[in-house]
């Protein structure tokens, strides 16, 4: 019983000056983040379909928050997919937040629509609802413009 009673402490001391780090919840998504394709492209009907989910495997806005190498993206950001064996660029359009943000939508899946390198949808329509602030955004245009349904 003695020597319970001497560990206590110790174990206590251990709790209360945590020696481990505690991540924030994200409220983007980061690389390895599994994606749906929700365009009408060739690509995108085979790739949701393939053995393996379309995965983020690059992220091209930084945020300043995070500090070393860890990228997220949110709505609206260009990211890099691996889809079928293949690398294409695409844009979120609908992301699971954890927690919710004031005045954003908030989705049940994280959705992205295939670009090319100019920044043209890949496919001729959307399948899926999209953010209603893409219409006012210049270089999202495009991307409204092909859209079925807004949120």
């Amino acid at each position: 019983m003695n020597n319970f009673v001497r560990l206590l402490p110790t174990t206590i001391d251990f709790i209360v000056h945590r020696s481990f780090s505690i991540t924030a919840p994200l409220y983007d998504l980061q690389k390895v983040s599994r994606v749906h394709v929700v365009d009408n492209s060739k690509l995108a009907l085979d790739g949701n379909v393939y053995k393996r989910m379309p995965r983020i495997i690059h992220c091209y806005k930084r945020n300043d928050n995070l500090t070393r190498t860890r990228l997220t993206a949110g709505l609206g950001d260009k990211v890099l997919l691996a889809i079928k064996g293949q690398m294409k660029k695409a844009i979120i359009v609908g992301c699971k937040q954890r927690v919710r943000k004031p005045n954003v939508p908030q989705f049940d899946s994280n959705n992205v629509v295939l670009i090319d390198d100019d920044g043209n949808p890949v496919g001729t329509r959307i399948l899926a609802p999209i953010p209603a602030f893409f219409r006012t955004r210049g270089d999202l245009a495009k991307i409204a413009a092909i859209a079925t349904a807004f949120v």
